[in-house]
């Protein structure tokens, strides 16, 4: 899709050509004659010439103000109307006709007291400028690059035609303005239609002969520096050919002559020109690529010893990706990598033994599916308390229900993996089978309970039987000091010997009782007293 460009100037050119419409509309209204024509005794703008370039001006501001959403059919309205203007102002020339629009606004006195035929009417080379024109802005309102390629076209023929004009005026060549003996096509007639199909092309300047001189490429380039180059030469020496002729400094063959030597030295001199340009752009472009080709090779450096650094780099990140693996499958306890949400990424050989599952049913399973449901609460707890601490590590002992539906205790060992913004990604766990320690804590717990129970009840038999010693001891007391106030009494010592037989007898029923209830057994011995 082809959408006109913003330009500045093709504005400015719209407004002069209504603000130059509107002077030469009020030069007739009030029959001033200086707003009709710019050099007196050449030829003015007609009153419908005037009008027809205040359209023209104002479809050059719609293209750039777009006051309403009707702009297409607005712009196609005034191009018909302007095209209307010319051909019906052509038809009637050629035809030799009329119908009344030539002075239907304003009487054209001047040709009439001055005996021109059709007063009020455009020349015939402005009437086709209207016509093409109107057709070129018509067709810029289609999305069609064809149509538009041939609009840009349409502009050129105007150019073309009122650069002739223009020309004409400069050299006195009348047959260049005036096609025709009934009109002649005025001055700023002629520079109004250059200028609006000059900008009026710009609207589109990728295409079309406006293209050769808006490009960015080389060709384009020296197209704009030689057009106004030649431009310049072609009207310096016109102007030298008519002022020696008018002089009469030449004949007309060395006139001739005299111009062709001067085409042929500013050829060269254009030449010579074009070739120096073109040549300091060929060695500026020579040392842009010896630029580019030692930053190439400073590029080409710089990537092969990066290449070599990350080449080391992934070596060794092979390396330890290869140890790590075979640290985890091979590891002598449980490993896993969990994710954030408790699902099972990875696991070893081990902890499936552990749980008795397969490798492809754990990973089909979370972390709390195989967790006992009283333990629940503390993994989500600790996967809390993990991801708000900064070492991001944590220790668990938790009971596991294996597939055969046995009950095992574990101690997980829980660490975060970081990314490179410290944000987690996901758990490194270690499992290890701390059953058998758990079976020994409960196994000591319940030897502690029966031997402070046995302890309890040996201070119960000691409360108990200790009258029972005590009364021997007081008696074997009283008899010892008998015996040692009359050692010659035999029957104190038969005291002695019954006494000490009774307390033999409460020791060893002591021990009896206390051997019975789990704590030892005493063995008896029968101790004889001797005298």
């Amino acid at each position: 899709m082809y959408l006109p460009l913003k330009l500045k100037a093709v504005a400015y050119t719209g407004l002069i050509s209504v603000v130059i419409g509107f002077i030469v509309i009020i030069g007739w209204v009030f029959n001033i004659l200086s707003f009709q024509t710019i050099i007196p005794a050449y030829a003015s703008m007609k009153f419908n010439t005037a009008l027809g370039f205040i359209l023209l001006g104002c479809i050059l501001l719609l293209t750039q103000f777009r006051v309403t959403r009707y702009y297409t059919a607005l712009s196609v309205f005034l191009s018909i109307l302007v095209m209307a203007i010319g051909l019906i102002s052509l038809l009637q020339t050629l035809f030799h006709f009329t119908l009344g629009i030539d002075q239907f606004f304003i009487t054209d006195y001047p040709s009439i007291n001055l005996h021109r035929p059709n007063p009020g009417r455009m020349s015939v080379n402005t009437a086709a400028c209207f016509i093409l024109l109107g057709l070129a802005f018509v067709g810029f309102n289609f999305k069609h690059r064809f149509i538009h390629l041939f609009a840009q076209y349409l502009l050129t023929f105007v150019t073309a035609i009122s650069a002739v004009a223009l020309i004409g005026y400069l050299y006195g060549f009348s047959l260049f303005y005036n096609v025709s003996y009934a009109s002649a096509m005025a001055i700023h007639t002629a520079l109004l239609f250059l200028f609006i199909s000059i900008t009026a092309s710009l609207l589109h300047p990728g295409i079309g002969v406006t293209g050769l001189f808006t490009g960015t490429r080389v060709g384009n380039k020296a197209a704009r520096r030689l057009l106004f180059q030649f431009v310049f030469i072609g009207l310096v020496f016109g102007a030298f050919r008519m002022e020696s002729r008018h002089l009469k400094l030449f004949s007309f063959n060395g006139g001739l002559a005299v111009l062709i030597i001067c085409f042929l030295c500013a050829g060269l001199a254009l030449a010579w020109y074009l070739v120096n340009w073109l040549n300091a752009l060929d060695h500026s472009r020579h040392q842009a690529e010896q630029e580019v080709t030692l930053i190439n090779r400073e590029l080409e450096k710089r990537v092969r010893e990066r290449s070599a650094k990350l080449t080391n780099l992934l070596a060794k990140f092979r390396e330890s990706e290869s140890k790590f693996k075979a640290a985890f499958e091979h590891s002598a306890i449980g490993m896993a990598l969990v994710s954030l949400k408790g699902r099972w990424l990875q696991v070893n050989k081990t902890l499936c033994n552990m749980v008795g599952y397969k490798e492809q049913e754990l990973l089909s399973m979370s972390f709390l599916d195989i967790t006992h449901p009283d333990d629940h609460n503390e993994y989500t707890t600790l996967a809390d308390e993990i991801l708000k601490e900064e070492n991001r590590t944590g220790r668990i002992e938790r009971r596991y229900i294996c597939k055969d539906g046995a009950v095992v205790w574990i101690s997980v060992n829980v660490a975060t993996v970081t990314d490179k913004r410290g944000g987690p990604i996901y758990f490194v766990s270690q499992f290890e089978d701390i059953t058998e320690r758990k079976n020994a804590e409960v196994s000591l717990k319940t030897a502690y309970c029966e031997i402070k129970k046995h302890m309890h009840n040996i201070e119960n038999i000691a409360w108990k039987q200790s009258h029972l010693i005590r009364s021997p001891l007081a008696n074997l007391k009283g008899l010892t000091t008998i015996l040692l106030e009359n050692p010659a009494d035999g029957e104190t010592l038969l005291y002695i010997k019954n006494e000490l037989d009774r307390l033999d007898k409460v020791i060893i029923e002591m021990a009896e009782d206390a051997a019975g209830r789990g704590v030892k057994k005493i063995i008896a011995r029968n101790r004889s007293f001797k005298r």
